[in-house]
């Protein structure tokens, strides 16, 4: 009987099992860039806000 395609001679090893892990690990994490809009300070009131429309609105650069 032959061996199955699948069937290995040896096992993977601790390093390269580690490496792969980390990897996917990594990809499920969120990246820093989307960490660091979140923890931002979100200071613009609804006021602040509503000049600022109003000036994008009447053409006025900042």
């Amino acid at each position: 009987m032959s061996k199955h395609i699948v069937d290995k001679a040896h096992a993977a090893s601790k390093e390269a099992r580690l490496v792969h892990y980390a990897k996917i690990e990594k990809a499920e994490k969120p990246s820093a860039a989307s960490i660091a809009l979140q923890r931002r300070a979100k200071n613009a009131s609804s006021e602040e806000r509503a000049k600022q429309y109003a000036r994008i609105e009447r053409n006025i650069e900042a």
